[in-house]
């Protein structure tokens, strides 16, 4: 099995070496340059942003003036702006704005190393192992810091059992096993050497829940850590990327596949700084993606699938179920209220319902006790919950983005005035004080969840096409979770809704504009809460947009008829108009 391994990577090896010159050689020439690159790249975004919004209200209107547009010219400007939107999100692959080698040493120090010695490390103990392998290998740690995991602060590392016990980290490997960690350890210290190595050991640690830990693993344990195989490794996002863009043009046509891929190229919270070069970060979003196409073609089962599978990825996108239960629990009401006999409750479900709902029962009977098997059983779900799901998420970040963002940010809270560089961890106070606003303001964002899901239920209650469903819980997922800024690419679904409400495709596409200019001073926000902040109210905004677009307005008679399975009232606008004027009465001769 090595030797065929080996084989596989030496061939990579050549086929990468030849395409050097394309991904990873230097381009040359002024413009070319990172600062002016980054630049037109940002003028770029915003242009087409902005464009592709007015042409999508230039085009309601020819309609409704009965001006002809030939299809064939919408068309071949829908590809050629959803190929700019593609290539622009990679900065079109200029190797001098990207990382080095393309790849994201930051990210796949966490990811490789975390998913391949998962055993090992387990959740905790990737900074204390690091500094262990690295002190072996002679170098001098102890005038260091990382973060302790384990209460999530920054410490020196004499305050730590890196130096005084290393026994807890080497105990769990066995002895090959600790000298392949430190060789590729090893590796990772010499291809980002300095601050921005040291920077690594001050993050949050491994966080994926044991399915990704198993995908990765697999992945991960063909080679050790190297600069080709990490090459390789990188591009499966990439595929990702391209699959999400043929499904949509699959699933939804020409129109929602050039606005998703506009809106995802362009928006600024998930843009490559944060993901992209990195080792399977795509997987849960390509998933999300597939279910909502796939429900659209009327696959339930392999959308159920697809959703569970997503959520075994990332847990958040289990939210958008929600949506989908809701038109379920509609169908449900219904058919009692029939008052059909049916033989069990099972009848009274749709039987496309049925098929979505074992979709997402056989994906978590296969995954999670395979998950188990490839990890360290019920232990790394438990590990999993202590670290990520209750210490880490409890834990604020200046890059998260949502409505409990929106809640905890406040003049005096900002970073600007609390951080202090005194204390091992500058942030410390800063987190205190926004846990603490939270907590005073809970009752605040319990009622406006609420008002969100009544607000769904209310658009929803007549629909009867899931991947509707699942768009629409997009607000809800903005309410109920506090995620970091980079998993806002899931706004990318809302595109969807264009084929039944093309009045939301120009504001999606100017939210996208937008946060461009929001990013970065001297345009928008220099300090990173802020600037997330900031954000947060944009896309939560332009939520509320979809839901007020699609829902029609409330009212006690819309709601009787629709309970009374009546069809309901149509209040149409008075558009006052100046009336044309009047011819002088005549009199008869």
């Amino acid at each position: 099995m090595t030797e065929h391994i080996t084989a596989l990577h030496s061939s990579l090896n050549h086929l990468l070496g030849l395409s050097d010159f394309f991904l990873y050689e230097r381009w040359e020439g002024p413009w070319f340059e990172k600062d002016t690159w980054e630049k037109l790249m940002k003028g770029l975004r915003v242009t087409l942003t902005m464009a592709g919004a007015l042409l999508l209200i230039y085009e309601v209107r020819a309609r409704r003036l009965k001006e002809r547009i030939p299809l064939r010219f919408r068309k071949r400007i829908a590809y050629v702006m959803t190929a700019l939107a593609f290539l622009v999100y990679f900065d079109f692959f200029n190797p001098n704005t990207r990382y080095d080698q393309y790849y994201h040493r930051h990210e796949f120090y966490h990811y490789y190393l975390g998913s391949k010695y998962s055993k090992e490390l387990g959740y905790l103990r990737l900074y204390e192992c690091t500094m262990i392998a690295e002190s072996e290998l002679g170098r001098n740690v102890r005038k260091r810091e990382l973060r302790d995991l384990r209460v999530d602060l920054i410490k020196p590392v004499d305050a730590t059992y890196v130096v005084s016990d290393p026994g807890q980290c080497k105990n769990h490997f066995a002895p090959d096993r600790w000298e392949a960690f430190k060789k590729d350890i090893d590796w990772f210290y010499h291809s980002a050497a300095g601050s921005y190595w040291e920077g690594m050991q001050k993050d949050h640690g491994y966080n994926p829940p044991p399915v990704w830990t198993m995908t990765g693993k697999f992945f991960g344990s063909f080679a050790p850590a190297g600069d080709v195989y990490f090459k390789i490794l990188a591009c499966i996002d990439i595929l990702f990327h391209i699959g999400i863009v043929v499904m949509f043009g699959w699933a939804f046509g020409w129109r929602a596949m050039t606005i998703a891929t506009v809106f995802w190229g362009c928006n600024a919270p998930a843009n490559f700084y944060w993901t992209g070069g990195a080792f399977l970060r795509q997987d849960w979003i390509f998933l999300l993606v597939a279910c909502l196409c796939l429900l659209r073609k009327r696959k339930f089962f392999l959308a159920g699938f697809a959703l569970t599978w997503s959520m075994l990825l990332r847990i958040f996108p289990g939210i958008f179920i929600i949506g989908i239960a809701i038109i379920m629990g509609f169908q449900l009401i219904e058919q009692i209220r029939k008052k059909k006999k049916n033989k069990n409750l099972l009848d009274y479900i749709h039987p496309d319902h049925r098929r979505f709902i074992m979709g997402c029962v056989v994906c978590l009977a296969a995954l999670v006790p395979a998950s188990m098997i490839f990890t360290e059983g019920t232990q790394a779900y438990k590990d999993f919950y202590e670290h990520t799901l209750k210490t880490h998420q409890r834990t604020p970040l200046t890059n998260t983005m949502g409505l409990e963002t929106m809640l905890e940010h406040d003049w005096k809270g900002r970073m600007r005035f609390t951080r202090d560089d005194n204390l091992d961890d500058p942030f410390e106070t800063w987190k205190a004080d926004r846990l603490q606003r939270f907590h005073d303001m809970k009752p605040v964002f319990i009622g406006i969840n609420a008002f969100l899901f009544l607000w769904t239920a209310w658009a929803l209650r007549r629909t009867k096409l899931l991947w509707v469903g699942l768009a629409m819980t997009t607000p809800l997922v903005m309410g109920l979770t506090n995620v970091t800024c980079y998993y806002y690419s899931f706004c990318i679904v809302v595109a969807a809704l264009t084929l039944a409400r093309r009045e939301i495709g120009p504001p999606l596409l100017v939210t996208s504009g937008v946060s461009q200019i929001l990013l970065y001073a001297p345009n928008g926000y220099y300090w990173v809460d802020d600037r997330y902040n900031a954000q947060s109210y944009l896309f939560f905004a332009m939520s509320l947009v979809v839901l007020f677009v699609y829902s029609r307005p409330f009212s006690m008679a819309r709601l009787k008829a629709w309970w009374d399975g009546k069809p309901e009232p149509k209040h149409k606008l008075k558009v006052f108009v100046s009336e044309p004027p009047q011819r002088p009465a005549t009199t008869e001769s």
